[in-house]
């Protein structure tokens, strides 16, 4: 698991080296009722014609991990023990 804030371009790397991963897109403020799961592949969080600081800064956080069986473990960190996520994102629409 590895949480990426204020650094949009080691994020954009954890994308490319893991394809196959998740992505939760969190508010910088802790909120856990804004806890949205996204596939590393996702549009959404990973397009690269976007200014800098719009996927790590202005208000937003990423926790990345590499396989489905560490997202229990990831929401458990961010406060959601009964509730893994507050949404899948349903543009790519994350198996897990």
């Amino acid at each position: 698991m590895k949480l990426f804030s204020k650094d949009d371009e080691a994020y954009l790397a954890w994308l490319t080296d893991n394809p196959a991963g998740y992505v939760i897109n969190i508010r910088a403020v802790h909120d856990t009722e804004y806890v949205v799961l996204h596939s590393a592949k996702c549009a959404l969080i990973s397009r690269t014609s976007n200014p800098p600081g719009a996927f790590t800064g202005r208000g937003y956080r990423k926790v990345c991990v590499p396989r489905a069986g560490d997202l229990g473990a990831a929401a458990i960190w961010l406060g959601r023990p009964d509730g893994p996520f507050s949404k899948h994102c349903q543009i790519c629409q994350p198996s897990t």
